[in-house]
């Protein structure tokens, strides 16, 4: 990534959220390193930012923390092999776009009058709509394996081929059990027995999601996880997953994919793990809205959207369990095998995608 593409970056917006004006002073900086030649990481690593407390002049915390990590792998150069080869590599997954032109940062003010701010972000949703919508209408014709995700009865959901084979059922129920490969398994809420075991394997990935990398004040959040017992398992909504032997598969964190805030988390017992950030447009959010489940190295796994059927036709969303969607499309990366600890994680995280759209609360 040049100076000029740094300079066209633009983030979506978040009460609450970084304060805008001081990231783009780091992003000018960090263009003015690239087009001397310089390493800009130095600038990133020590970068902090405070909360914005004016109405709509935060940038949303997920997507900063996640161009700001991409643009530091970029530049030690420590992409994953093959990456430059990926069909996928240009797919974005979070709420920033790069501006050409006239649009980026450079024909801006670092002090925008009220006017011109609203003019500049006016701008940057309806440029980030059309992009949203053209990735959108364009998701059909990625390559990789295409599922869908069914509510086949009241309370019975199916992952099924494109030819229409089963090879997943989701049942909810006390417990909630999922079937595949000939096995079932029990997906379970995190019992206070098990919860110090499990507490030190999701330690890595809930510290990723939920500890902003540059925020210079700790989070409600962040301080709430860090408790042992109860607390800690209400906020992050977690549940395991387990075998026949009662051997656990996987742990599931949904508590905070909710409210649009993209902090689902799918952790399984070697620390893998899997967030999954939503990218959409503005001003009707669910509309053009795209899922990726993207792995700890931020390897593309799967993407989700909800057909425009019905209710998600005229809102984008639809609410049927917890604030699931009817239908989700899903495309695997075709690099990936469909593994059983794969369709496990799609079935569970499926609904997820509408589920962010819901109220915000806990698990």
């Amino acid at each position: 990534m040049n100076g000029d593409e740094v300079r066209g970056v633009r983030f979506g917006p978040l009460a609450g959220g970084y304060d805008a004006s001081q990231v783009d002073d780091l992003l000018r900086r960090v263009a003015v390193e690239l087009d001397a030649g310089r390493p800009a990481g130095a600038l990133i690593a020590n970068a902090t930012f405070p909360r914005s407390h004016k109405a709509g002049r935060g940038y949303d915390i997920n997507t900063v923390d996640w161009f700001l990590d991409l643009l530091a792998r970029r530049e030690d150069h420590s992409e994953p092999t093959g990456m430059s080869a990926d069909p996928w590599r240009g797919l974005a997954v979070v709420n920033y776009v790069t501006r050409p032109g006239p649009g980026g940062l450079a024909g801006r003010t670092a002090a925008p009058s009220r006017r011109a701010r609203r003019k500049y972000e006016n701008q940057d949703q309806k440029y980030l709509a059309q992009q949203c919508a053209a990735a959108w209408r364009d998701f059909g014709q990625q390559p990789g394996t295409h599922l869908r995700w069914v509510r086949a009865r009241a309370v019975r959901c199916d992952l099924r081929t494109a030819e229409q084979q089963t090879i997943a059922s989701l049942r909810y129920g006390r417990p909630t059990t999922i079937s595949t490969g000939g096995r079932t398994f029990a997906w379970k809420k995190v019992t206070k027995s098990s919860w110090p075991d499990i507490a030190e394997i999701v330690r890595p990935s809930r510290g990723e999601i939920f500890h902003p990398h540059f925020l210079a004040e700790s989070t409600p959040q962040a301080k709430a996880i860090r408790k042992d017992g109860v607390t800690a398992r209400a906020v992050l909504g977690l549940r395991e997953l387990l075998d026949e032997t009662g051997t656990p598969i996987l742990y599931t964190s949904s508590g905070q994919q909710r409210g649009r805030v993209s902090a689902g988390c799918i952790t399984f017992p070697d620390q893998r793990w899997l967030r999954f950030p939503v990218r959409h447009g503005w001003p009707r959010p669910g509309k053009n809205a795209i899922m990726t489940a993207v792995d700890q190295d931020g390897n593309k796994v799967a993407r989700y959207r909800i057909p425009r059927t019905g209710y998600a036709r005229r809102y984008g969303i639809t609410s049927t369990i917890s604030g699931a969607p009817g239908q989700v499309e899903i495309t695997v990366h075709p690099d990936r095998k469909l593994t059983d600890e794969l369709v496990l994680a799609i079935v569970i995280s499926a609904p997820w995608v509408g589920q962010y759209f819901a109220p915000g609360g806990g698990g």
